[in-house]
């Protein structure tokens, strides 16, 4: 998910600013920690969340190649306790949406998880989700969002109506949220190529039977060698 500019400027109050954050490092990631989740009753919490975060980056590490991860290790993952705001997982592209939005604009470029908490349900069934958010920061700094064959692919597999009615997790039919745009077509692909999706094709070989052109094009995208 990203916080993008089709969305309508929020009533809640104000972000607080990056002085009220802890910087950290996490494997060799930048972490701004939300005070709110420093104080002695949220400690479980906390060690929680980086326990599950840091697993998430090291399986990162271990699949991605090493060039888009050193690209990557310039994002910066927000935490927060449990911000108003927005409570899941988004990658923040816009400077301009987050000033019109009431968020600290220093969280562009950057991947917010708005609630402790809610992070720590997210990943029970969206166990790549955090590659998911990286993935958009790629398209966006790397590859550019504009990137022609992504697009090319995403047409295409809009066109074909092939994830119009996919399995889920929970056991339901559905649309694939893929088919939202161009970005979170890549972004869930990217989770299927290296990982596990929670919406079908799940893993790299579904996603080689069900849509070749972007099982061709992906490696290309990320550096993978065949």
């Amino acid at each position: 998910m990203f916080a993008g500019e089709a969305h309508h400027k929020s009533p809640k109050p104000a972000d607080k600013p990056t002085a009220y954050y802890e910087k950290r490092q996490l494997r060799g990631w930048t972490l701004r920690v939300h005070k709110d989740l420093l104080i002695a009753e949220h400690q479980a919490l906390l060690e929680d969340v980086l326990a599950e975060l840091a697993d998430h980056l090291y399986r990162i590490e271990r699949v991605v190649p090493a060039k888009a991860v050193e690209k990557l290790k310039n994002v910066v993952f927000w935490l927060e306790y449990d911000n108003p705001k927005g409570r899941h997982g988004h990658y923040h592209p816009s400077v301009g949406w987050l000033k019109a939005n009431g968020y600290n604009p220093d969280k562009a470029k950057g991947i917010e998880f708005g609630s402790a908490k809610g992070f720590l349900r997210s990943v029970r069934h969206q166990p790549w989700m955090v590659l998911h958010e990286l993935a958009h920061a790629y398209h966006d700094q790397v590859l550019g969002f504009e990137q022609p064959e992504i697009k090319a692919a995403y047409d295409a597999a809009k066109k074909s109506g092939k994830y119009e009615k996919v399995l889920i997790w929970n056991g339901r039919i559905g649309r694939h949220y893929a088919m939202t745009n161009p970005k979170e077509y890549f972004a869930e692909n990217t989770e299927a190529f290296f990982g596990t999706n929670d919406i079908y094709p799940f893993v790299k070989a579904e996603l080689r039977q069900h849509d070749p052109g972007m099982y061709a094009l992906l490696p290309e995208l990320w550096g993978v060698d065949q």
